[in-house]
C-alpha cells in the first residue's frame, strides 16, 4: 500500500481558531474523560515559536494582523457594529451591552445577555429611557440587536476598558473602566443602574421571572481598524468579530457548519482556510461543565476525528489549531502518521497552559 504525500493534499491549509480549549477547570478534565483524536493531534504536532496573543478578542483580531496598542482597548464596537447595523464610519463608538449583576457577598456578579432572553422590544424601550437622560449629553445609544448595543458619546473618553468575554461570571469591581475617565465613567454606570432599576421593562421581566437588566457593560472602544491583506481564502464562523473583519478585508465568509464533512464539502479547493469553532469557549466562561463536556465531546466527534483521518489520508497537506490561552499548534499531513507520539490527557496539557 502507497502511503499518501503531502502533494496529494491539494495544498490545502486548514487554521482553527478553538478558544475555551484550556478554559475550564482543572477537574473538568477528568469528568471529560479522553478526547482520542484532539489528544493525538496536539501530540503529533509542533508547537510553533509564532507568537500567538493570548484573550479571546485579542486571538479573533490577530487572525487579520491586528493587535491592540498599549492601553488602548481592540476597536470590537465599530467592527461588530459595521455587521449589525451595515454602516460603515470612522466615529469612535462603544459598546453598552445589557447586562445583569448579582449580588454575592460583597462582590457583583456578571451575567451577560445569553442568561437573559431579552427581546428587541425591551432592547429599544430601554435604549429609549436611558436616551431620554443622556441625549443632553451629546450621546447616540443604538439597539440593533438585543443582545448588542452601542454608543457614541459627546466625546471619545480617555479609558481602557474590560471586554464582556473577560467580566462574565466574575466580579466586575476590578474590571469596571481605567484611566483618565474611568471614574466619571463609574459615575455614569451608576446612574445607568438607578434608571433601570426602575425602568417598566424591568418590572414586567421580574414579573415573568425573567432576571432584570440592571447594568450596561462599557467596552471595545475605538474606531474601525485599518485592514491589512489577509491569507484566508475563505472563513467559517459564527461570531460577530471574526465575521464583521471578513467583510471589512473583502474575504469570502460563511456560517460555520456543524461538522467537519461539511466544511470540507465546502472547501473543495486549495486554499487557507480559517474556521471558528466557539462552542466550548460560552460554556467555559460560565464555568458549566456538563455543558462544556458536551461542546468537547461534539468537537472531537464532529470535528478533531475527521480532521486527524483527513491528515492522514492527504486530503489537507496541514493543519493549525489556536486557542486564546496562547497556544498555537501546527500539523503536517506526515506529521499525523507519525504512530511513535503518544498522546497526553488534556488534564496534562491543561496545567501546562495555565
Amino acid at each position: 500500500m502507497t502511503r499518501p504525500s503531502d502533494n496529494s493534499a491539494h495544498g490545502t491549509h486548514l487554521t482553527i481558531y478553538l478558544p475555551g480549549l484550556f478554559g475550564a477547570p482543572a477537574n473538568d478534565y477528568s469528568v471529560l474523560g479522553p478526547c482520542r483524536a484532539l489528544e493525538t493531534l496536539l501530540a503529533r504536532s509542533e508547537p510553533t515559536a509564532q507568537a500567538v496573543p493570548a484573550g479571546y478578542e485579542q486571538g479573533l483580531f490577530a487572525l487579520y494582523g491586528l493587535h491592540g496598542e498599549d492601553g488602548a482597548d481592540l476597536p470590537v464596537a465599530a467592527v461588530t457594529r459595521m455587521l449589525d447595523m451595515g454602516v460603515i464610519d470612522n466615529e469612535w463608538w462603544l459598546r453598552a451591552d445589557p447586562v445583569h449583576l448579582s449580588l454575592e457577598q460583597d462582590r457583583l456578579i456578571l451575567a451577560d445577555a445569553r442568561k437573559l432572553d431579552i427581546t428587541q422590544e425591551e432592547a429599544n424601550r430601554l435604549v429609549a429611557e436611558i436616551m431620554e437622560v443622556f441625549t443632553a449629553d451629546g450621546w447616540l445609544l443604538k439597539a440593533p440587536r438585543p443582545d448588542r448595543w452601542y454608543l457614541k458619546p459627546g466625546h471619545a473618553p480617555v479609558m481602557t476598558t474590560t471586554p464582556l468575554s473577560q467580566a462574565i461570571a466574575h466580579d466586575v469591581h476590578p474590571l469596571l473602566p481605567r484611566g483618565t475617565d474611568g471614574k466619571a465613567w463609574h459615575t455614569t454606570l451608576n446612574e445607568i443602574q438607578i434608571l433601570l432599576h426602575t425602568a417598566s421593562v424591568n418590572a414586567e421581566r421580574e414579573k415573568h421571572g425573567k432576571l432584570p437588566i440592571n447594568s450596561l457593560w462599557f467596552w471595545g472602544g475605538g474606531r474601525l481598524p485599518r485592514i491589512m491583506p489577509v491569507p484566508w481564502t475563505r472563513i467559517w464562523s459564527n461570531e460577530p468579530v471574526t465575521l464583521s473583519l471578513a467583510r471589512l478585508s473583502g474575504t469570502a465568509n460563511e456560517n460555520a457548519p456543524d461538522r467537519f464533512s461539511d466544511w470540507r464539502a465546502q472547501a473543495n479547493r486549495p486554499g487557507e482556510y480559517l474556521v471558528v469553532l466557539d462552542r466550548v469557549h460560552a460554556a467555559a466562561q460560565y464555568h458549566d461543565g456538563p455543558h462544556w463536556a458536551q461542546a468537547m465531546r461534539g468537537l472531537e466527534e464532529n470535528w478533531m476525528t475527521p480532521l486527524l483521518q483527513a491528515l492522514k489520508a492527504g486530503v489537507i497537506s496541514s493543519a493549525t489549531l489556536l486557542t486564546d490561552s496562547g497556544a498555537r499548534f501546527s500539523i503536517t499531513s506526515r506529521q499525523a502518521r507519525r504512530w511513535w507520539r503518544f498522546r497526553r490527557p488534556l488534564a496534562t496539557l491543561h496545567a501546562w497552559h495555565n
